[in-house]
């Protein structure tokens, strides 16, 4: 959603080329305040968003190392793969996180971006059917660029006493 006088920088995540504003971002999913600001209009708009979408987004914004960043790209590449490759139900991805969490993920290093489909290819997509091809294609391609991990998080899936040992609460 760039007008053509606003200048625009690349997200140093994702590398979505994104309005060069000030604002807000997330506390560890690092994103340039513009990415971040596209990702809030799609949350607050008429798309149809799904868990894929916030699954994509986190895993292409994964921060640095650090327990909670490491546990956002983990839990969220898990729901990737659950969904993606295992025909997992879209709607029961937050239920399904709920039990990933609190853990002591590792940190797995980030694949080098940019990335081919970003929030901005998500943000113009506003027809339902377009939305719907756009969101599966996002998330489809933040999975396959964290294709190096893939055994570890299928692993994970297939065997949850795999997973990282829970945290204390």
């Amino acid at each position: 959603m760039l007008n053509r006088v606003q200048p625009a920088v690349a997200c140093f995540a994702c590398g979505a080329v994104v309005p060069d504003m000030e604002g807000p971002t997330h506390q560890y999913m690092l994103a340039a305040p513009g990415c971040w600001h596209l990702h809030g209009v799609l949350s607050a708009g008429a798309h149809r968003r799904s868990q894929l979408s916030v699954d994509g987004y986190a895993v292409q914004h994964p921060g640095e190392p650090g327990p909670r960043s490491s546990q956002s790209v983990c839990v969220h590449l898990i729901n990737l793969c659950r969904t993606l490759e295992r025909g997992g139900p879209i709607e029961d991805g937050p239920r399904f996180l709920q039990g990933l969490t609190h853990r002591h993920y590792p940190w797995l290093r980030p694949p080098r971006g940019p990335y081919p489909i970003t929030i901005v290819d998500l943000v113009a997509a506003v027809e339902p059917a377009s939305y719907a091809a756009a969101e599966r294609d996002f998330a489809q391609t933040a999975w396959a660029a964290w294709s190096a991990h893939h055994s570890t998080i299928r692993r994970w899936l297939d065997d949850p006493t795999a997973l990282p040992r829970a945290r204390s609460r």
